[in-house]
């Protein structure tokens, strides 16, 4: 059995912000920005939160609209719109994929994810991260 540390979600370079502990406790792991993916963080299903105006309130004016997300895995996508027969499924391609096969990786291995968060609050309808809240 292999275990693979598996980064995802928002970091410094993609997304540029940590993706957000909500005030409840529920930890939200905003996927990395991809212009080659058709679809946005409206597929993200978070009860209670609209996830596009989250992500644009933490990023700021000065960054970019993000148009598309790489879902992977694909945890949080909205239950209607998975086709039936769905399930969860981790998909490697290309170095990634050779990478994993070289190192034996397969049936049995476990994949441990983890990503870059921080507390926010929603402050005059705008959410924020918690001052001086740091990064985990």
């Amino acid at each position: 059995m292999k275990i693979i540390l598996s980064r995802k979600g928002f970091d410094s370079r993609y997304g540029g912000v940590p993706s957000p502990i909500l005030p409840d406790g529920r930890m939200l792991s905003l996927p990395i920005p991809s212009k080659s993916e058709v679809g946005g963080l409206d597929r993200i299903h978070m009860p209670g939160i609209d996830v596009p105006q989250l992500a644009a309130d933490l990023r700021g004016p000065s960054k970019e609209v993000i148009a598309g997300v790489h879902l992977d895995p694909d945890l949080v996508r909205r239950p209607s719109d998975r086709p039936q027969g769905w399930r969860p499924a981790l998909g490697q391609v290309n170095v990634a994929n050779t990478h994993l096969k070289r190192q034996s990786v397969g049936v049995g291995s476990v994949f441990l994810f983890f990503g870059w968060f921080r507390e926010v609050e929603q402050r005059g309808g705008c959410w924020r991260y918690i001052p001086k809240s740091k990064g985990i």
